[in-house]
Parts: structure tokens; C-alpha cells; sequence
């Protein structure tokens, strides 16, 4: 397979998913670290930017590999929390809409830029994807079993995307890096 099929054909999967985006519903549920594991995964426009995060931080290699997937966890983290805390965040969904395309697209081409700028692009989209999980979160959820779920699918949704850029041989990892 060409580079460019391959590349074609990740942009493609990343980039045929729009339509769920606002996959939030806003109702009241039981909100449990099952739930909140759920949360990342019940909406493509998370899954998508969040398995490009992983993608793109495997192409970068070295230390972009654990420094994007942890800046985004960590910066989502602060955005839950923001998200709880009654603080409106204008066009949140329109900017979790607008990461996947981005860093899909970032993926995709591998899009080389200084590891703080990656880091900063990162940052900025996950604060959104954070605010969106504890704008969710009811006043009876439990807030820290609710986050440790979003944490840990997140974390395992970077993992994925990382798996995926080395199942599709776009990164040759050395024994070393693994």
C-alpha cells in the first residue's frame, strides 16, 4: 500500500464522522466511573480527535509520544473541572467538532511542528473535550469515580491511536521505544 492510500484512508476515517458530533446529551443519568469510562466513548467527535492525539503523538516519536497523550489527560482533567464548576464556556462542542478535523488532519500529515506548539495546539482542544465531561456531570455523580473514568478511556483511546499508527507501519518503532 502507498503512503498516500494510507493516508487517505485514516484522514477519511477520521473525517467521516462529523454527524455525532453534539453526541452530548444533557440529561440527568447515574454517573459512576462506568459512566464517566462510557463518556469519551459514546461520542465520535471525541474518539475521533482523541485517537489523533494518539496517532499524531507516535509519529512524533521520543517525547512527544507520552507528553501530547499526558498533556491532553491533564488539561481535559482541569477543563472537567471547570466544566463543574458552573463556568460557561462558549462554542464548547463547536471546538470539539473543530479538534477532530484538526488534529486529524495534523495526524494525518504529520505535521511537524516545535514539541510546545503541538503541545499548546493539544492543550487547547482538550480544555474543551474537559469542560464538555463535567458540564455533565449531575450534583449527585460522584466527581472524582465519574473523572477517573473519562481519564482512564481517554488515556486508553491515546493508547489506541498510538496501536494504530504502528498496525498501519506509519511509525517503525525501535525495541527501544516500545
Amino acid at each position: 500500500m502507498s503512503k498516500n492510500f494510507i493516508h487517505c484512508l485514516i484522514l477519511s476515517f477520521f473525517l467521516l464522522l462529523p454527524h455525532f458530533a453534539y453526541a452530548h446529551s444533557l440529561y440527568e443519568m447515574q454517573l459512576s466511573c462506568f459512566s464517566g469510562f462510557l463518556h469519551p466513548l459514546q461520542g465520535a467527535d471525541h474518539i475521533v480527535a482523541i485517537l489523533a492525539v494518539g496517532f499524531w503523538a507516535a509519529q512524533l516519536r521520543g517525547v512527544a509520544m507520552w507528553l501530547l497523550p499526558l498533556t491532553f489527560v491533564s488539561v481535559m482533567t482541569l477543563g472537567g473541572l471547570l466544566g463543574t464548576s458552573g463556568i460557561s464556556l462558549d462554542y464548547a462542542e463547536t471546538f470539539i467538532l473543530v479538534s477532530g478535523f484538526v488534529l486529524s488532519i495534523l495526524a494525518v500529515k504529520n505535521v511537524q511542528f516545535d514539541l510546545k506548539v503541538s503541545a499548546l495546539i493539544v492543550g487547547f482542544f482538550a480544555l474543551f473535550h474537559g469542560f464538555a465531561h463535567g458540564a455533565e456531570i449531575a450534583d449527585s455523580a460522584d466527581l472524582i469515580s465519574y473523572s477517573m473514568g473519562f481519564i482512564c478511556a481517554t488515556s486508553l483511546l491515546h493508547l489506541a491511536g498510538i496501536g494504530l499508527a504502528r498496525t498501519l507501519h506509519v511509525v517503525k518503532f525501535k525495541r527501544s521505544q516500545i
